[in-house]
Protein backbone atom coordinates (compact mmCIF):
# COMPACT_ATOMS: atom_id res chain seq x y z
CA UNK A 1 0.00 0.00 0.00
CA UNK A 2 1.02 3.58 -1.01
CA UNK A 3 0.82 5.93 2.00
CA UNK A 4 2.54 9.95 2.62
CA UNK A 5 3.20 8.59 6.05
CA UNK A 6 6.70 7.65 6.95
CA UNK A 7 7.05 4.75 9.70
CA UNK A 8 7.78 7.60 12.55
CA UNK A 9 4.51 8.90 11.87
CA UNK A 10 5.63 12.09 9.78
CA UNK A 11 3.68 13.27 7.01
CA UNK A 12 5.28 13.76 3.62
CA UNK A 13 4.13 17.12 2.54
CA UNK A 14 4.98 20.46 0.77
CA UNK A 15 3.04 22.36 -1.98
CA UNK A 16 4.44 20.17 -5.06
CA UNK A 17 2.38 17.24 -3.45
CA UNK A 18 -0.13 19.24 -2.31
CA UNK A 19 -1.27 20.56 -5.84
CA UNK A 20 -0.52 16.95 -7.54
CA UNK A 21 -3.20 15.47 -5.03
CA UNK A 22 -5.69 18.02 -5.15
CA UNK A 23 -5.81 18.90 -8.92
CA UNK A 24 -8.85 17.76 -10.44
CA UNK A 25 -10.20 18.02 -14.00
CA UNK A 26 -12.65 20.75 -14.32
CA UNK A 27 -15.77 21.16 -16.33
CA UNK A 28 -17.53 23.82 -15.17
CA UNK A 29 -16.06 27.44 -15.26
CA UNK A 30 -16.41 30.81 -14.98
CA UNK A 31 -17.04 33.86 -17.14
CA UNK A 32 -13.64 35.19 -15.19
CA UNK A 33 -11.09 36.48 -17.94
CA UNK A 34 -7.43 34.91 -17.56
CA UNK A 35 -5.16 37.20 -17.77
CA UNK A 36 -2.63 36.75 -20.45
CA UNK A 37 0.38 36.84 -18.16
CA UNK A 38 -1.17 33.43 -16.31
CA UNK A 39 -1.27 31.91 -19.38
CA UNK A 40 1.99 32.31 -20.26
CA UNK A 41 3.24 31.42 -16.77
CA UNK A 42 1.43 28.18 -17.34
CA UNK A 43 2.84 27.45 -20.70
CA UNK A 44 6.48 28.30 -19.55
CA UNK A 45 5.97 25.41 -16.67
CA UNK A 46 4.71 23.23 -20.05
CA UNK A 47 8.52 23.88 -21.40
CA UNK A 48 10.31 22.85 -18.34
CA UNK A 49 8.62 19.57 -18.49
CA UNK A 50 11.54 16.77 -19.46
CA UNK A 51 12.73 15.91 -23.16
CA UNK A 52 14.77 13.75 -24.68
CA UNK A 53 17.67 15.13 -25.93
CA UNK A 54 16.26 18.10 -24.96
CA UNK A 55 14.79 18.67 -27.94
CA UNK A 56 11.90 20.92 -26.53
CA UNK A 57 9.34 19.33 -29.30
CA UNK A 58 6.10 21.37 -27.99
CA UNK A 59 4.53 24.38 -30.09
CA UNK A 60 0.93 26.28 -28.50
CA UNK A 61 -1.69 27.54 -29.78
CA UNK A 62 -3.57 29.73 -27.26
CA UNK A 63 -6.74 30.67 -28.33
CA UNK A 64 -9.09 33.02 -25.96
CA UNK A 65 -11.81 34.24 -28.27
CA UNK A 66 -14.97 32.81 -26.80
CA UNK A 67 -16.80 32.24 -30.13
CA UNK A 68 -13.32 30.50 -32.17
CA UNK A 69 -13.56 28.12 -29.25
CA UNK A 70 -17.30 27.33 -30.09
CA UNK A 71 -16.91 26.82 -33.30
CA UNK A 72 -13.94 24.69 -33.02
CA UNK A 73 -15.96 23.21 -30.42
CA UNK A 74 -18.70 22.31 -33.20
CA UNK A 75 -15.97 21.29 -35.09
CA UNK A 76 -14.29 18.45 -33.19
CA UNK A 77 -17.70 17.19 -32.43
CA UNK A 78 -18.74 16.51 -35.74
CA UNK A 79 -15.01 15.34 -36.62
CA UNK A 80 -15.08 12.47 -33.84
CA UNK A 81 -19.05 11.25 -34.80
CA UNK A 82 -18.12 11.26 -38.50
CA UNK A 83 -15.22 9.19 -37.77
CA UNK A 84 -16.70 6.64 -35.11
CA UNK A 85 -19.89 6.74 -36.95
CA UNK A 86 -19.88 3.24 -37.59
CA UNK A 87 -18.09 1.78 -34.33
CA UNK A 88 -19.51 -1.56 -32.96
CA UNK A 89 -17.57 -0.76 -29.52
CA UNK A 90 -20.00 0.19 -27.16
CA UNK A 91 -18.12 2.35 -25.08
CA UNK A 92 -17.37 4.26 -28.63
CA UNK A 93 -21.22 4.14 -29.28
CA UNK A 94 -21.76 5.98 -26.37
CA UNK A 95 -19.48 8.97 -26.79
CA UNK A 96 -20.98 8.96 -30.52
CA UNK A 97 -24.44 9.51 -29.18
CA UNK A 98 -23.64 12.30 -26.40
CA UNK A 99 -21.34 14.02 -29.49
CA UNK A 100 -24.20 14.28 -31.57
CA UNK A 101 -26.56 16.10 -29.07
CA UNK A 102 -26.54 19.62 -30.23
CA UNK A 103 -26.24 20.75 -26.28
CA UNK A 104 -23.25 18.52 -25.70
CA UNK A 105 -20.29 20.47 -24.88
CA UNK A 106 -16.46 19.06 -25.60
CA UNK A 107 -14.52 22.27 -24.32
CA UNK A 108 -17.24 23.00 -21.41
CA UNK A 109 -17.19 27.02 -22.48
CA UNK A 110 -13.38 27.62 -20.96
CA UNK A 111 -12.44 31.21 -21.87
CA UNK A 112 -8.87 29.36 -22.60
CA UNK A 113 -7.61 26.58 -25.02
CA UNK A 114 -4.18 25.51 -25.53
CA UNK A 115 -3.31 23.22 -27.83
CA UNK A 116 0.01 21.25 -27.68
CA UNK A 117 1.93 20.66 -30.84
CA UNK A 118 4.65 18.24 -31.14
CA UNK A 119 7.15 19.21 -34.04
CA UNK A 120 7.79 16.86 -37.20
CA UNK A 121 11.03 16.01 -36.04
CA UNK A 122 10.11 15.23 -32.55
CA UNK A 123 12.14 12.05 -31.19
CA UNK A 124 9.76 11.50 -28.69
CA UNK A 125 5.68 12.40 -28.58
CA UNK A 126 5.56 11.89 -24.57
CA UNK A 127 7.46 15.46 -24.05
CA UNK A 128 4.55 16.95 -25.05
CA UNK A 129 1.90 14.69 -22.47
CA UNK A 130 4.97 15.80 -19.85
CA UNK A 131 4.41 19.40 -21.01
CA UNK A 132 0.76 19.26 -20.97
CA UNK A 133 0.48 17.75 -16.91
CA UNK A 134 3.37 20.54 -15.97
CA UNK A 135 0.93 23.04 -17.35
CA UNK A 136 -2.06 21.72 -15.62
CA UNK A 137 -0.36 21.35 -12.22
CA UNK A 138 1.35 24.87 -12.91
CA UNK A 139 -2.36 26.26 -13.61
CA UNK A 140 -4.38 24.54 -10.46
CA UNK A 141 -1.03 26.24 -8.45
CA UNK A 142 -2.42 29.31 -9.51
CA UNK A 143 -6.44 28.85 -9.27
CA UNK A 144 -7.09 28.06 -12.38
CA UNK A 145 -9.22 24.99 -13.73
CA UNK A 146 -8.19 22.51 -16.50
CA UNK A 147 -9.44 19.49 -18.27
CA UNK A 148 -7.39 17.35 -20.95
CA UNK A 149 -10.05 17.16 -23.78
CA UNK A 150 -9.13 13.74 -25.68
CA UNK A 151 -12.08 13.33 -27.96
CA UNK A 152 -10.70 17.01 -29.78
CA UNK A 153 -7.58 15.08 -31.22
CA UNK A 154 -9.29 14.60 -34.61
CA UNK A 155 -8.65 18.58 -34.65
CA UNK A 156 -5.07 17.67 -35.79
CA UNK A 157 -5.63 15.41 -38.85
CA UNK A 158 -8.28 18.87 -40.22
CA UNK A 159 -6.10 20.50 -43.04
CA UNK A 160 -8.31 23.47 -43.27
CA UNK A 161 -8.61 23.72 -38.92
CA UNK A 162 -4.28 23.97 -38.90
CA UNK A 163 -4.08 26.13 -41.64
CA UNK A 164 -6.81 28.41 -39.57
CA UNK A 165 -4.65 28.51 -36.36
CA UNK A 166 -1.38 28.92 -38.25
CA UNK A 167 0.10 25.27 -37.64
CA UNK A 168 2.53 24.46 -40.16
CA UNK A 169 3.00 21.30 -42.22
CA UNK A 170 4.01 18.07 -40.10
CA UNK A 171 3.06 19.38 -36.46
CA UNK A 172 0.96 16.43 -34.78
CA UNK A 173 -1.33 17.86 -32.31
CA UNK A 174 -0.90 15.95 -28.61
CA UNK A 175 -2.97 17.52 -26.22
CA UNK A 176 -5.68 19.92 -26.51
CA UNK A 177 -6.02 21.21 -22.83
CA UNK A 178 -8.72 23.97 -21.64
CA UNK A 179 -8.20 26.41 -18.87
CA UNK A 180 -10.35 28.41 -16.80
CA UNK A 181 -11.57 30.16 -13.62
CA UNK A 182 -14.05 27.18 -12.36
CA UNK A 183 -17.07 27.85 -10.77
CA UNK A 184 -17.16 25.76 -7.95
CA UNK A 185 -14.58 25.61 -5.13
CA UNK A 186 -12.65 23.31 -3.51
CA UNK A 187 -13.35 19.65 -4.88
CA UNK A 188 -11.67 16.65 -3.25
CA UNK A 189 -10.10 14.00 -5.13
CA UNK A 190 -11.67 10.51 -5.50
CA UNK A 191 -9.35 8.25 -3.73
CA UNK A 192 -6.58 6.22 -6.00
CA UNK A 193 -6.27 2.58 -5.70
CA UNK A 194 -3.05 2.00 -3.42
CA UNK A 195 -2.36 -1.06 -4.87
CA UNK A 196 -0.55 -0.37 -7.93
CA UNK A 197 3.01 -1.82 -7.57
CA UNK A 198 3.56 -5.02 -9.25
CA UNK A 199 7.20 -5.71 -7.78
CA UNK A 200 9.40 -4.40 -5.47
CA UNK A 201 12.33 -5.26 -5.31
CA UNK A 202 15.28 -3.97 -2.82
CA UNK A 203 18.78 -4.87 -2.46
CA UNK A 204 18.29 -7.60 -0.24
CA UNK A 205 15.79 -9.40 -2.80
CA UNK A 206 17.57 -8.75 -5.95
CA UNK A 207 20.63 -10.95 -4.00
CA UNK A 208 18.54 -13.85 -3.68
CA UNK A 209 17.85 -14.23 -7.25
Amino acid sequence: MITNITPSGERLSNPVLDNIYSRRSVRNYSDKEVPDEVIKEIIRAGTYAPTAMNQQPWRFVVVKNKKLIEEYDERAKKLFVEAFKDTTIPAMAAYVRNLSKPQTRLFYGAPVLILVFATPDVVNYHDCALAAENMMIAAYSLGIGSCWIGLALHLGWDAEFLRGVGVPEGHKLVAPLIFGYPVKGEIKAPARNADVILKWISQESYEKY
